[in-house]
C-alpha cells in the first residue's frame, strides 16, 4: 500500500477525542477541513445493510441534516473537499487501476452473495453507491456547507486550503497528510456522530511523528518517498527492499516491519543530501529512479509548512505579464462580446427561485419527519457557520490552487488535451480547444462544486475516468453500463467543443473558396475514456469521437451565457436531445413533474435502445417508487424490510443511477436548464424502496396493487409512462425462456401461475413474473412444442389464459368450462408419449424434462393445425397443464420411450385427439392440490 502503510502503522497511536468538546475551547469557532474521500461511508449515514440496493438517498440527506444542525449548534465549521482531479499518468496506470481492481473484486463478491443467499452483503465489501458524490455535493450545497473540489492534486490542494485559510485542523485518512503535518490531524474513517451529541474520532499527534519513527525532521520526506507511492512505485524499489532484508512480496510484509526497516536506514544515512541518498540507494545518480526519488521528495516537501510558500510562489503567483502571454489565442468566431461570461445564465435569481419553488412543491406532501423541511432555524445556523467559514478573506471554496489551476488551464488549453492522449488520438483529433471563457467558468464552478467533475477533465485533458459500477462483469442480463450511456457522452463532447459550429464555418469557407488545407476533414473531437473492465483492466483508454446532434445546436457560449428566451428553449432542447427525449409530453408537467424530469429522460433513453432491458413491470416499479408517499420517509424506509433482493434488481438500480449521472453531465454541458435542486436524486429514487417494488411487481395482479391501491398514484404512473413511451414502438424485455433440460443435466424449476423462478443445484438464480408483451421480431431459434406450450405472459403475473377459473396454481388448478365435457380417460396399456420439441425443424426430446407449472386453463383453444405432407408448417398443439402430467405419466409407465422421436417421424403428424386424450389422463388426481410440488 506504500505511503498508506504509514497511516496503518499509526492507527494504534491515535487518541480518541470529541470534536464538539474541543470546539468549546475555541471562542471564535472550530474550523476544520474534511477530506470526504476517506469517509464516504460515514457521510452516507454510517453503515446500512441495504447500501447495495442502489442508494438510500433520503436516509443520507437526513443524516447530513442532523450533522449540519449538530455542527452549527457546537460552533464547528466544516469545509468538505471532494477529489475531482483527473488521475494523469503515472497515477493512472497504478493507483487508479489498483483502486478499481479492489472495487471490482468487491462488486463480484456482493453480486455472488446476493445470488446465493438473497440477503444484503456484509460491510467488508462496501462500495460507494452509484451517484453518491453527486448526492453529497447537492445535499451539502442545499445545507449551506462549503464545498471544495480538487482539480490538480487532491492531497496538495486540501492541505493547501487548510494552511491558506488558517483552518484549525484537517480530517482525513491518507498517509500523505501525516507527512504534510497539518496544524491538527484527525481520522475521518473513525468519525462518528453519536446520540450523546458528540462527534468522536481519533487525533494523530503528527508533530511527534519524527520521534515515533526515530527519523530526523529534515529526512521525513525522504522516508515517505522510500515507502513507495504514485511518483516512485513500490515495484521500482524492490531491489532496495531486498537489501534491507525484506525478501518477501511487498504485500505480505507487515507495515511495522517495513516502516521500521526504512526508518532505520534513513536514520543511519551520513547526511540529509538527496544526491548522496540516491547514490546509496540506487548506486548511480544517473539511474532513472534517482530522478523520480528527487521528484517524490519534492512532492512531500511542497505539502509541508516550510515548502508550502515556496510551492505557491513557484507555481501559483506568476506576474500578470506572463499570464497575458500564456492565454491561448481566441479566434473571432469563439468570442462572445455580447454575453456576460462571469456566470452561467442559469444562475439568475429567477431560475434559482423557480428551482426552489419546484423543490418545495415536490416535498410538500412527503412524510419527511421534519428533516427535509426548510426550517428557518436550521438555515440560520447554517448561514452562521458559513459566515464563520468565510471570515478568512473570501470564499473557502477558492483555495490558492484555484489561481494556479486557472493559470495552468489558460497556459495549456490548446495543448493539454493533445499531449495527454495517444498518438492515434493526436492524428485523428482536429478540433480546436474550448473557448477561454468556457474554460475559466468551468474551472471556477468545478472548484466550488457547482459542476459535474468530469466536465473539467473533458475540457482540459480530453480524458475521463469511469469507475467500476455494481454490475456483472460478464453482462449476462444487462449490457455494460458505461458503454450503454456512451452516446450521451459523445453528444456532450460535441457540444462542449462546438463541433457543429466548426463544421458549419468550414463548410461556409469551402463554399466561398477560402477554405484551408487543414479544414478538408470535418472537425472531430476525440476523448479517451478509461474504463476498467474484464477485457481491458485499465491498460489503455478507449478513444471515443464526439457526435453532433441532428439539429443546429448553438455554440457552448450561447448555451451557457445566453439570456434570451430562445437561448433558454435551446438549452432545454439540447439536453433533451442528448437524452433522446425531445418529445412534447416530456415538458408537460401534468405528465412529467419537474423534479422527475431526470428520471423520465433516463428511462426513455433506456427504452429507446435497441437492446431490450426493462420489462413492463420493472418500468412501473421505477415510476411507482418515484411517486411513492414513502420515498422521503427516512424512518419508515429504515425500518422497512425487503424479502427478496435479486441480482437483477441491484443492477437495474445501478443502471438508472448511472443514467442519472450521465443526465447531470449533459445538463451541465447544456447550460444547466434543469435547476440543480430539482435534480436531487432523493426526489425520485430510493434503492431499498425500489427493490421492494420490483419484488412486488412480479407478484401483483395489476398496477393498482403495486401502488398500494392509491388511484391517484396509478393515474400519475400511467401518465408518466405515456410520456416516456411517446412515439416509440415499445418492445419490453421478456423474462428468460422456460428452457428445459435438452442438453446436460435437467434444470430445477418451481413455478406458479404468477411467474416462476429458476433454481440450479438448489440455488435461486432467476425469478420473474408472467407478462404479456407485444409481438416482436424473432431473435431466438424457432421452437415449436409438442405436448407442452409455454404460457403467455401478462404485465403483472396474473392469469394468462382467457376465461381461466380459480387461481391457476399448481397442477390441475383450472376447471373445465360449462357446456364442455371432459374427455373420458382411456383404459389402455399404451404408454404415454413424452413431450418433444422441435428446434428449427429438428425434433428433439428430453427424458428428464421438467417444465414449470403454468397458469393454464382447459378453456383455451384446443385445436391444432396438422402439418402438410412435406412438414413445411409447424404444428400447433394444445396448450394447458395436462401435457405436463402426460410427460410424468410417460416416464413412469414406459421404458420404451427412447424411440418416441423416431415413432413420431414414422407415423407422420401427431393426432390431435391423442394429445387431448393424454392431456386429461389423471387430471382428477391433482385437482385441489394447489401448490403441490412437482415430482421429478
Amino acid at each position: 500500500m506504500g505511503i498508506q502503510d504509514l497511516q496503518t502503522f499509526l492507527e494504534n497511536e491515535g487518541v480518541g477525542v470529541d470534536l464538539f468538546r474541543i470546539a468549546r475551547s475555541h471562542p471564535g469557532g472550530f474550523r476544520l477541513v474534511l477530506d470526504a474521500e476517506g469517509c464516504l461511508d460515514r457521510l452516507y449515514g454510517g453503515y446500512f445493510s441495504d447500501w447495495a440496493c442502489g442508494g438510500q438517498w433520503a436516509r443520507c440527506v437526513q443524516f447530513l441534516t442532523t450533522l449540519a444542525q449538530a455542527l452549527a449548534e457546537h460552533q464547528v465549521a466544516l469545509c468538505v473537499c471532494f477529489n475531482g482531479a483527473h488521475p494523469t499518468p503515472p497515477a493512472l496506470p497504478q493507483h487508479w487501476i489498483q483502486t478499481q481492481a479492489t472495487y471490482r473484486h468487491r462488486v463480484n463478491s456482493v453480486l455472488r452473495h446476493i445470488v446465493t443467499k438473497g440477503t444484503p452483503p456484509p460491510k467488508v465489501w462496501w462500495v460507494p453507491p452509484t451517484g453518491l458524490h453527486s448526492c453529497l455535493r447537492t445535499a451539502l450545497r442545499y445545507l449551506n456547507i462549503p464545498i471544495m473540489v480538487s482539480s490538480d492534486d487532491h492531497c496538495q490542494e486540501v492541505v493547501g486550503l487548510c494552511r491558506e485559510k488558517a483552518y484549525a485542523g484537517l480530517v482525513g485518512c491518507s498517509g500523505e497528510y501525516l507527512v504534510f503535518q497539518p496544524p491538527r490531524y484527525f481520522s475521518s474513517s473513525q468519525l462518528k456522530l453519536t446520540y450523546r451529541s458528540s462527534l468522536e474520532t481519533k487525533e494523530y499527534m503528527v508533530h511527534e511523528l519524527p520521534k515515533v519513527l526515530d527519523v530526523p525532521q529534515d529526512r521525513l520526506c525522504l522516508f515517505a518517498a522510500l515507502l513507495g507511492g504514485v511518483i516512485l512505485s513500490e515495484q521500482s524499489l524492490t531491489d532496495f527492499y531486498k537489501r534491507l532484508g525484506i525478501n518477501q512480496k511487498k504485500q505480505q510484509v507487515p507495515p511495522e516491519t517495513l516502516i521500521k526497516s526504512i526508518g532505520q536506514f534513513v536514520h543511519d544515512l551520513p547526511s540529509s543530501d538527496i544526491d548522496s541518498a540516491c547514490i546509496e540507494i540506487f548506486g548511480d545518480l544517473n539511474d532513472l529512479r534517482a530522478a523520480k526519488l528527487k521528484q517524490a521528495v519534492q512532492y512531500y516537501f511542497n505539502g509541508t509548512k516550510d515548502g508550502f510558500l515556496k510551492y505557491r510562489t513557484a507555481s501559483g503567483r506568476r506576474p500578470k505579464s506572463n499570464k497575458k502571454s500564456q492565454k491561448p489565442e481566441i479566434s473571432p468566431q469563439s468570442t462572445s462580446a455580447d454575453l456576460d461570461t462571469s456566470k452561467l445564465a442559469a444562475e439568475s435569481s429567477e431560475h434559482e427561485q423557480k428551482g426552489l419553488d419546484d423543490y418545495k412543491l415536490a416535498t410538500a406532501n412527503a412524510s419527511m419527519n421534519a428533516d427535509f423541511s426548510l426550517e428557518e432555524h436550521c438555515h440560520e445556523l447554517s448561514h452562521g457557520v458559513a459566515a464563520m467559514t468565510l471570515e478568512a478573506d473570501g470564499e473557502p471554496t477558492k483555495p490558492h490552487q484555484m489561481g494556479k489551476t486557472n493559470n495552468k488551464i489558460e497556459k495549456s488549453a490548446s495543448k493539454e488535451g493533445v499531449q495527454t492522449v495517444s498518438a492515434n488520438l493526436q492524428s485523428e483529433d482536429n478540433c480546436p480547444s474550448a473557448p477561454a471563457e468556457v474554460l475559466r467558468t468551468c474551472a471556477e464552478r468545478h472548484t466550488r462544486g457547482l459542476m459535474h467533475p468530469q466536465m473539467l477533465s473533458i475540457l482540459t485533458h480530453r480524458q475521463i475516468t469511469l469507475p467500476v459500477l455494481m454490475e456483472d462483469d460478464n453482462h449476462r442480463e444487462i449490457p455494460s453500463i458505461h458503454h450503454f450511456y456512451r452516446p450521451i457522452r459523445q453528444n456532450v463532447y460535441a457540444i462542449l467543443y462546438n463541433m457543429h459550429h466548426h463544421r458549419f464555418m468550414a463548410q461556409k469557407a469551402k463554399e466561398e473558396g477560402t477554405a484551408s488545407a487543414s479544414s478538408e476533414r470535418p472537425c472531430t473531437v476525440q476523448v479517451a475514456e478509461w474504463i476498467y473492465s474484464k477485457v481491458n483492466p485499465g491498460k489503455s483508454p478507449e478513444v471515443v469521437p464526439g457526435v453532433v446532434l441532428d439539429w443546429p445546436v448553438p455554440t457552448v457560449q450561447r448555451l451557457w451565457f445566453g439570456t434570451a428566451q430562445d437561448d433558454k428553449c435551446r438549452r432545454m432542447r439540447a439536453f433533451l436531445s442528448c437524452m433522446k427525449s425531445d418529445t412534447p409530453l416530456m415538458l408537460n408537467t401534468s405528465y412529467v413533474p419537474q423534479h422527475l424530469l431526470i428520471l423520465a429522460t433516463v428511462l426513455r433513453f433506456i427504452m429507446t435502445s435497441q437492446i431490450q432491458i426493462l420489462r413492463r413491470q420493472e418500468l412501473d416499479a421505477f415510476l411507482a417508487t418515484a411517486f411513492s408517499s414513502d420515498l422521503m420517509n427516512a424512518l419508515h424506509l429504515q425500518e422497512m424490510t425487503v424479502n427478496g433482493i435479486s441480482s437483477r434488481g441491484v443492477q437495474l438500480g445501478a443502471l438508472v443511477m448511472a443514467g442519472a449521472e450521465a443526465a447531470l453531465l449533459a445538463n451541465d454541458a447544456c447550460g444547466a436548464p434543469v435547476p440543480w435542486l430539482v435534480a436531487a436524486p432523493w426526489l425520485y429514487f430510493d434503492g431499498k424502496l425500489l427493490q421492494r417494488n420490483l419484488h412486488r411487481a412480479n407478484h401483483c395482479k395489476h398496477l393498482a396493487q403495486l401502488c398500494d391501491n392509491h388511484l391517484d398514484t396509478v393515474v400519475k404512473v400511467e401518465r408518466m409512462r405515456k410520456a416516456i413511451l411517446e412515439g416509440l414502438e415499445v418492445e419490453f424485455a421478456m423474462p428468460p425462456l422456460p428452457l428445459v433440460g435438452v442438453v446436460g443435466e435437467p434444470l430445477g424449476w418451481r413455478g406458479r401461475g404468477r411467474g416462476a423462478r429458476l433454481e440450479i443445484a438448489g440455488v435461486v438464480v432467476g425469478q420473474w413474473g408472467g407478462g404479456s408483451y407485444p409481438p416482436r421480431a424473432t431473435r431466438y431459434p424457432q421452437v415449436s412444442y409438442v405436448g407442452y406450450t409455454p404460457p403467455p405472459r401478462n404485465a403483472y403475473s396474473g392469469r394468462g389464459w382467457r376465461g381461466g377459473r380459480g387461481r391457476g396454481r399448481g397442477r390441475g388448478a383450472g376447471q373445465p368450462a360449462r357446456g364442455r365435457t371432459r374427455r373420458a380417460r382411456r383404459d389402455t396399456d399404451e404408454p404415454a408419449r413424452p413431450a418433444t420439441l422441435t428446434v428449427n425443424g429438428r425434433t428433439v426430446r428430453s427424458d428428464e424434462m421438467s417444465p414449470p407449472a403454468d397458469d393454464g386453463s382447459p378453456h383455451e383453444d384446443n385445436t391444432a393445425l396438422d402439418n402438410d405432407a412435406e412438414g413445411a408448417q409447424q404444428q400447433k398443439t394444445k396448450t394447458g397443464k395436462n401435457a405436463k402430467k402426460t410427460m410424468g405419466k410417460g416416464k413412469k409407465k414406459s421404458a420404451g420411450k427412447t424411440d418416441v422421436a423416431q415413432s413420431l417421424e414414422a407415423n407422420g403428424p401427431l393426432d390431435k385427439n391423442k394429445v387431448v386424450e393424454q392431456s386429461n389422463i389423471s387430471d382428477k388426481e391433482h385437482i385441489g392440490q394447489g401448490d403441490a410440488p412437482v415430482s421429478n
